[in-house]
C-alpha cells in the first residue's frame, strides 16, 4: 500500500489589507496553519493611516498562517509572488528535515558537518523542485483594489507559468473577495495544472467590502473539495510525509 502522498499546501493572499466582513482573517489564519496550509500575504498597501493599518494586518496574517509576508509597490508584485512560493517551500522543506534530524539524530542541519550538511542541503533543494505543490490564490477585489487590479493579473500569470515550469505537479486555484453578487467569495478558478486566464476575465470588477477572513476559510475548504491529481510523473518521489507533516 502506498503511504500517503507528499504535497505542500500554501495560501498566497494579496490584498491591501483593513478586512471588514466576517470572521477575524488572523484567526482564520492560525487554523489553516493547524490543518497544514502555509498562509502567505503580498500587502499592497497605500500610504498613510489606511496603508499602516493594513499593513499591520497582512503581517499578523502571515505570522498566524506560518508564511511570510511583503509589503511591496504594485510594479514589484509578480517577482513577489514567484519568489514567496519558492521560499517558503525551501524554508518549510528544511523545517520539515530539520525536524526529522532531530528525531533519528538528536541535531538539525546546522550541527551537521559541512560536507554532511551540503548533501542535506542538496535533498532540500531537489525536493523543493519536484514535490507536488498545490496554491490557491485568494485575491482582494474590494473598491480600494481597482486601481491595482491590472498589476494583479498580470502577477498570477506570471505564477501560473513559473508553476507549470516546475518538475513536479503543481496546481493553482483562484478565488475572489468579494464575490459577485451577495457572495463574500468566490471560486474563480478551482484547482488546475494549466490556469486558463480568460476565466479569470470578469473577477477583475472592483467593488464592495473585504472578506478576508471568509476568503480563507473558503480556500480551506477547497484543499479539502479538491483531490490532488498526481501525474506518472511523480511515481518515485518520496511519500513519507503527509500534508500535516509538511506544515511549519
Amino acid at each position: 500500500m502506498r503511504e500517503q502522498q507528499a504535497v505542500m499546501r500554501q495560501l498566497l493572499v494579496i490584498t491591501d489589507g483593513c478586512s471588514n466582513v466576517g470572521i477575524d482573517p488572523v484567526t482564520a489564519a492560525a487554523e489553516a496553519r493547524r490543518k497544514g496550509v502555509v498562509v502567505n500575504v503580498i500587502g499592497v498597501v497605500d500610504k498613510g493611516d489606511m496603508g499602516r493599518h493594513g499593513r499591520e494586518e497582512a503581517m499578523s496574517i502571515a505570522d498566524a498562517g506560518g508564511g511570510m509576508c511583503r509589503v511591496v509597490e504594485p510594479a514589484q508584485l509578480s517577482a513577489t509572488a514567484q519568489m514567496m512560493t519558492q521560499q517558503t517551500m525551501q524554508l518549510t522543506l528544511q523545517q520539515v528535515v530539520n525536524r526529522e534530524l532531530m528525531q533519528v539524530m538528536g541535531k538539525s542541519a546546522e550541527d551537521l558537518p559541512p560536507v554532511e550538511r551540503s548533501r542535506v542541503m542538496q535533498v532540500v533543494d531537489k525536493l523543493e523542485e519536484e514535490l507536488g505543490l498545490r496554491i490557491v490564490v485568494a485575491v482582494d477585489t474590494s473598491a480600494s483594489m481597482k486601481d491595482k487590479m491590472p498589476t494583479v493579473r498580470e502577477a498570477i500569470r506570471d505564477l501560473a507559468f513559473s508553476l507549470q515550469a516546475r518538475q513536479g505537479a503543481s496546481e493553482v486555484a483562484v478565488i475572489a473577495f468579494p464575490g459577485s453578487g451577495d457572495e463574500p467569495v468566490r471560486v474563480v478558478q478551482s484547482f488546475t495544472s494549466r490556469l486558463d486566464m480568460a476565466a479569470l476575465d470578469g473577477m477583475w470588477v472592483a467593488r464592495g467590502g473585504t472578506p478576508t477572513g471568509p476568503a480563507i476559510e473558503r480556500a480551506m475548504a477547497l484543499f479539502e473539495e479538491v483531490p490532488f491529481h498526481r501525474t506518472s510523473e511523480d511515481d518515485d518521489l518520496p511519500r513519507a510525509w503527509s500534508d500535516e507533516a509538511a506544515a511549519p
